[in-house]
């Protein structure tokens, strides 16, 4: 069972990379396209680039939650932890 929440663990690390790597595509698109193309040019280029990628990116966030494991059982024991620390 622990072998199985690490990779899912694991796989969600890669898909949120993967996202935060698609979300940052068209910053790092528009600094080539701004020395390649007109300006205008390749803000569209970049725009286009970003209404394509960011749904996909948003489709990995959410599956990468989904995989990250985090159950109420978690939640509680995390939050027993925390009133002991502090006396309540």
């Amino acid at each position: 069972m622990q072998t199985q929440t690490l990779k899912n663990a694991k796989a969600a690390v890669f898909l949120y990379r993967s996202a935060v790597c698609l979300l940052i595509l068209p910053v790092a698109c528009l600094v080539w396209a701004l020395q390649t193309y007109p300006p205008l040019d390749a803000c569209w280029l970049c725009l286009s680039l970003a209404i394509y990628g960011w749904p996909f990116a948003g489709v990995l966030f959410i599956i990468a939650v989904g995989l990250r494991g985090n159950t109420p059982d978690h939640h509680l024991e995390q939050d027993t932890g925390f009133r002991e620390a502090h006396g309540h």
